[in-house]
């Protein structure tokens, strides 16, 4: 089983399609957060991934960022650097090296302002479900304030095979109190419950550590970062070892 692409779809439909929009190359520009789901062969045997980070875009071609990804349920962080490429049919091309030397590319589709782009890594075994959400250039922990419909959807997975064991997907109502507390509801008739607490950074990378109900009322206490970005949104990835999970945050007020 691989994430389920769907937990982004409604992201992906704004763009256009290829060739029916005409967009100014110049628009893909400042800091974007980064989301890339699905499964990746790529180093040997295909396993579900989920990469979360930050690039900036230059006025001359260049870009550089962090990005952290979980592969077999352990996650790995490295700084990056790169160039791309913006084209007036919206096209979209970029490459990073992390600081092992390794390179990675990736092509997509921007939307017609610039804020936002689909895309997939295009070396072979490459994750084909990627989305890229302009954010701010600073955050506070106040950036992250109000109601959120919160979604997620991954899987547990053996650390040391990488085989996927059981599927994971919540949905809910998170309220973010702009101070760091979190409190959850499943639902409009069911009980607002504390749930937990969150850290912001300057750089609109953010913690959660929230405790939410599993099988049998038990209380399971679980860890995410995410990506703040603009329209009240947040990207991210689940940091326990042994999940490799998705999760998105819209807006709900």
């Amino acid at each position: 089983m691989t994430i389920a692409t769907t937990l982004f779809a409604s992201l992906l439909l704004a763009l256009p399609p290829a060739g029916a929009a005409v967009c100014d190359p110049k628009g893909l520009r400042g800091a974007y957060g980064l989301s890339l789901t699905g499964s990746t062969a790529i180093g040997g045997q295909t396993r579900p991934v989920a990469v979360l980070g930050r690039l900036v875009f230059d006025d001359a071609g260049n870009l550089s960022g962090y990005v952290s990804a979980s592969f077999t349920g352990l996650i790995l962080g490295n700084p990056v650097t790169g160039k791309y490429e913006t084209h007036a049919d919206c096209s979209v091309a970029w490459s990073l090296q992390d600081d092992s030397g390794g390179f990675q590319h990736f092509t997509g589709t921007m939307s017609d302002d610039g804020g936002r782009a689909g895309f997939r890594q295009i070396d072979p075994g490459g994750a084909q479900s990627g989305i890229l959400l302009r954010t701010m250039d600073r955050c506070s922990e106040s950036a992250l304030a109000g109601k959120f419909h919160f979604m997620t959807s991954g899987s547990t997975v053996d650390v040391d095979t990488a085989v996927e064991s059981d599927y994971i997907s919540d949905s809910g109502l998170l309220i973010a109190d702009g101070t760091g507390g979190l409190s959850f509801t499943t639902g409009a008739d069911e009980p607002v419950l504390t749930a937990g607490t969150y850290e912001v950074q300057d750089d609109c990378f953010g913690e959660l550590v929230l405790e939410l109900l599993e099988g049998g009322n038990k209380k399971a206490t679980r860890h995410f970062r995410v990506i703040l970005v603009e329209k009240g949104r947040a990207l991210g990835i689940q940091t326990d070892p042994g999940t490799i999970v998705a999760l998105q945050l819209v807006g709900a007020n």
